[in-house]
């Protein structure tokens, strides 16, 4: 596994786990209606579009980087 996937993994899962926590906070606050199947599936949806953007914003700059060395 390229060291740029692990970060880019690393990255996606926290900052899903911000977002989540942000989120539940917000629901939270309103006085809303909690439902944990829905905090999930924004959870893990936002995780995976965040991991997928990470992933290609750090390849792009270890291929940069390599490529000034």
């Amino acid at each position: 596994m390229q060291p740029y996937t692990k970060k880019a993994i690393k990255a996606g899962v926290f900052s899903a786990i911000g977002y989540g926590t942000f989120t539940a906070a917000l629901t939270y606050y309103d006085n809303g209606n909690f439902e944990i199947w829905k905090l999930l599936f924004k959870i893990i949806f936002f995780g995976i579009f965040m991991g997928l953007y990470f992933n290609y914003s750090f390849r792009k700059q270890f291929e940069k980087n390599l490529n000034n060395n």
